[in-house]
């Protein structure tokens, strides 16, 4: 029988699934910039297209998404698969949009930062995108319902109760078990590292989106200051330094501009990518542990299979058997999904990095074009 952290008699090496034909997505799902919101309720307009024609416009707030994850993720056996995860919810309310606009601008800040419903749209529907294109979870009826039915689907509120809370304090104490296959050891152990390491970039991008946002700030500060300073025209070298000042007040306010635009695509383009990924890692692990439980539990059979007493063998052996197939399972599923995920993660990250940098280029042009051209124009002065 096997030994305590051994399945190699069982190894799930020993299945090899068959290759599929590409999954293709059944839907096409567009968010709107069309946002609604009335107190604490936001609204967001989806169009669904199918073959290149709209099949329906539907209104959604955030919690009927949460409530698609969770009756996608417990409708159908997901032993094996990472779950797309869920974009956090963005702040609303005036409370928590003021700690947010703190954090970003500053404590002494009293500037607000506007509501950023665009962002919400794109990565909601990245998050509809992912469920689609998965060829487990784009199967799911309630994706379709989700999707096709006008209103949405009566929701209930998902608490979990004692009982789940210390099952999964019992499953975290199984991570630490070694896995009885080459394969998923250097994954989990490649997890163990990545996931601190993406925290921390995610955290260094948000101090530099951060700072561009105060710099911003700072630069409309100038521009009000600037502007406080004319002098009356009624003197030759005070209408010069009015000349001056406004050229120099018109550069500053497009580099203000310019700053706003550049944090706000250099987010979206760079870290909504990196924090979409992050995330996914942790989607991962949470498999890779699921995996393990199943493992861990399979042995546990083994081990009972080994002490029962004749009047017990038939079950213990029915058991047994029910473990390795459900452990079996998972990782043959496991393994593809770690393949292509690996696969999507490097090509979009890489894609992501690619555009940032060439954006870097662009906004740096530009910016020197600003300044060599009110440079020329304050040269043009005649002092």
């Amino acid at each position: 029988m096997l030994e305590e952290g051994s399945v190699s008699g069982m190894s799930s090496g020993a299945s090899t699934p068959e290759h599929e034909a590409p999954f293709t997505p059944k839907f096409v799902v567009r968010l709107s910039d069309h946002v609604t919101k009335d107190g604490d309720c936001v609204k967001f307009t989806l169009q669904v297209s199918q073959n290149g024609h709209t099949v329906q416009v539907l209104e959604r707030e955030y919690e009927d998404f949460e409530y698609l994850e969770h009756c996608v993720t417990t409708s159908q056996p997901s032993h094996g698969l990472i779950i797309p995860p869920m974009p956090q919810r963005s702040a609303i309310d005036p409370y928590n949009a003021e700690i947010q606009s703190k954090r970003l601008m500053g404590k002494g800040s009293k500037t607000l930062i506007p509501d950023e419903f665009h962002k919400d749209c794109l990565q909601l529907q990245k998050y509809l995108e992912l469920l689609l294109s998965h060829p487990v979870l784009g199967k799911s009826q309630k994706l379709h319902d989700f999707l096709t039915v006008k209103e949405a689907p009566p929701r209930t509120k998902v608490k979990k109760g004692l009982i789940s809370r210390l099952s999964d304090s019992l499953d975290a104490r199984k991570a630490s078990y070694p896995d009885c296959e080459e394969f998923f050891q250097k994954e989990r152990d490649w997890v163990a590292k990545y996931q601190p390491a993406a925290a921390n970039a995610n955290d260094a991008f948000s101090k530099i989106i951060c700072a561009q946002l105060r710099i911003s700030h700072q630069l409309e500060q100038m521009v009000t200051a600037l502007k406080l300073s004319s002098l009356p025209n009624d003197q030759v070298h005070y209408m010069q330094f009015n000349n001056m000042n406004m050229i120099f007040l018109d550069c500053i306010d497009t580099l203000k501009t310019q700053t706003e635009e550049k944090a706000d695509k250099e987010d979206l383009m760079f870290g909504a990518v990196q924090t979409l990924w992050h995330r996914y890692v942790q989607a991962e692990n949470a498999m890779l542990l699921d995996r393990t439980c199943l493992m861990v539990d399979y042995q546990a059979c083994n081990r009972a299979l080994d002490k029962a007493k004749p009047n017990r063998k038939e079950a213990a052996e029915r058991a047994k058997k029910e473990a390795e197939q459900a452990f079996e399972e998972c990782s043959d599923a496991a393994r593809q999904e770690i393949k292509e995920f690996q696969r999507k993660r490097v090509e979009e990250l890489q894609r992501s990095i690619d555009q940032y940098a060439a954006y870097q280029l662009t906004c740096s042009r530009a910016t020197l074009n600003t300044l060599t051209q009110a440079l020329s124009q304050i040269k043009a002065i005649n002092l």
